[in-house]
C-alpha cells in the first residue's frame, strides 16, 4: 500500500515537473510581466510585455509616459516598440531582471511650452518627485504578488543608462507666440541618449543626447545636436549645441525677429548654434552662413541709420572670401529679457561698412565746403559723427 502511494506521489511529481518544463516560458513570462507591471510608476503605460527566453530578449509594445498636468498632449513620450536583451540577476525571476542594450523604435516626444513659459519636460520633474513622495507616505504600495518585499524598484529591474533611438519624431509646440502656437518638428531622428536615475527611479539625475534629424520632415534640412540637461537646479540648466545644414530661415522667424534689423523674405542657413542655460540665464554664441537671401531693413529699427544702404551693398560687407554671407551673434542675460550682441565677424563687417560710410560722408562734406554749401557740409559732418558713435557702441559691446 505504501509502495503504491510512493509511486503515485512520484508520478504526480513527474507530471508536475513535465508541466512546469513544458510551460516554463509561460510561467517566466507571467512572472516577469507581473513584476515589471507592478513596478511601473503611475505615469507610465505599456500595452504588451513579451519575453523570448531562448534568445534572452524582451519586447515592450506601445510604451507611453503621461504628460504633466495643464499641458495639451495626453502623452509626453510615445514609443511604438522597445526591444532589449535581459538577464536574471539570480536563480529565479524574483531576484530581479537586468535590461541590456535597449533600442527605442518609432518614438514621438511632444515638447510644449505654455504661454507662461512653463515647459513640460521641466514640469515632469515635479511628477516624478510627487510619485516618490506618495510612495514614501504609503499612498502607493507595491502589490503583494509582485514579490518586491519592500525592495527598491532598482532591485527588481536594473535599467541601463544608454538608450538608442530610431525613427524618432520630436514635436516642439511653443504657445508663447502672440497669435498662434508655433510648431517645429524633428523627424527621422536617430540618437543616443544617456539617462541617469536615482535608486528609486523617481528622479532624473542627468540627461544627455547626441543625434540628428530632419527639420519639419524635409530631407535636405538636417540638424545634428548635442544636448545635456541638469534637472537638479531650480531653473533651467541645459547645454545645447546644434550643427545645422540647409535650413529654411522662415520657420525660425518668431525667435530671431525681435533681435534682427532685417525682415527676411526667403533664405537658408547653415552653421553652429550654441544655447547654454544656467539657472534661467542664457549664454548663446552663434555663427551662421546664409544663402538665397531676400531681405529688407526693418522699419523703425533703433540703428536704422547704421543700416541705411542697399541690400546688395549691405550683403557685400558680410560676404566671406568663399562667397557665403556670414553672420554671427550672441544672446546673453535673463531668459525673460535676453540681450542681442553682434559677434566678432559681424562687428568686423559693420566696422568696414561704417568706415566706408564715414569716408564717403567726410568726402561729401569736404566737397560741399569747397562749393560753399556750408549747411550741407555741416549735415554731412554730423552724419559722419553719428556713424563714428554707432561703431564705437557696437565694437565696445561684448
Amino acid at each position: 500500500m505504501i509502495k503504491k502511494k510512493v509511486i503515485v506521489v512520484l508520478a504526480g511529481l513527474l507530471v508536475i515537473g513535465v508541466v512546469v518544463f513544458l510551460f516554463r516560458y509561460r510561467i517566466l513570462q507571467y512572472s516577469t510581466e507581473t513584476i515589471i507591471r507592478n513596478s511601473l510608476p503611475s505615469y507610465v503605460r505599456v500595452d504588451k510585455i513579451l519575453l523570448n527566453p531562448p534568445e534572452g530578449k524582451i519586447l515592450l509594445n506601445n510604451f507611453k509616459i503621461l504628460d504633466p498636468p495643464d499641458f495639451s498632449y495626453k502623452y509626453l513620450i510615445e514609443i511604438a516598440e522597445i526591444t532589449a536583451k535581459y538577464k536574471m540577476r539570480g536563480k529565479t525571476i524574483l531576484s530581479g531582471v537586468e535590461i541590456l542594450d535597449p533600442v527605442l523604435k518609432k518614438v514621438t516626444m511632444n515638447v510644449e511650452r505654455l504661454g507662461d513659459g512653463r515647459l513640460n519636460i521641466v514640469d515632469m520633474r515635479t511628477v516624478l518627485e510627487n510619485e516618490a513622495a506618495a510612495k514614501e507616505k504609503g499612498a502607493v504600495k507595491p502589490k503583494k504578488e509582485d514579490g518586491a518585499g519592500g525592495r527598491k524598484i532598482s532591485d527588481l529591474i536594473k535599467l541601463p543608462e544608454i538608450f538608442l533611438l530610431k525613427e524618432g519624431q520630436i514635436i516642439f509646440v511653443d504657445r508663447t507666440m502672440p497669435r498662434k502656437p508655433h510648431v517645429i518638428t524633428f523627424e527621422g531622428a536617430e540618437a543616443k541618449m544617456s539617462l541617469k536615475l536615482d535608486d528609486l527611479y523617481s528622479k532624473v539625475l542627468s540627461f544627455s543626447s547626441e543625434g540628428e534629424g530632419r527639420v519639419n520632415g524635409k530631407k535636405n534640412e538636417i540638424v545634428k545636436w548635442t544636448i545635456s540637461l541638469n534637472p537638479a537646479t531650480p531653473q533651467l540648466t541645459m547645454s545645447n549645441r546644434f550643427e545645422v545644414s540647409g535650413l529654411d530661415i522662415l520657420p525660425f522667424e518668431p525667435y530671431y525677429d525681435k533681435y534682427s534689423p532685417f525682415v527676411f523674405k526667403s533664405g537658408r542657413f547653415s552653421g553652429t548654434l550654441v544655447f547654454d542655460f544656467d539657472n534661467g540665464s542664457i549664454g548663446s554664441t552663434n555663427e551662421i552662413h546664409l544663402s538665397g537671401l531676400e531681405f529688407s531693413i526693418k522699419q523703425g529699427y533703433e540703428n536704422a541709420l547704421f543700416w541705411e544702404t542697399s541690400v546688395q551693398d549691405l550683403a557685400k560687407y558680410f560676404t566671406s572670401p568663399f562667397g557665403d554671407i556670414v553672420f554671427d551673434f550672441k544672446i546673453k542675460g535673463d531668459m525673460s529679457n535676453p540681450k542681442f550682441f553682434l559677434g566678432p565677424i559681424s562687428k568686423q563687417a559693420v566696422a568696414s561698412m561704417t568706415i566706408d560710410k564715414i569716408s564717403a560722408a567726410i568726402g561729401k562734406a569736404t566737397g560741399s565746403q569747397q562749393s560753399s554749401g556750408s549747411g550741407a557740409a555741416k549735415n554731412d559732418m554730423e552724419r559722419a559723427k553719428e556713424y563714428i558713435d554707432l561703431i564705437k557702441g557696437l565694437i565696445n559691446k561684448k
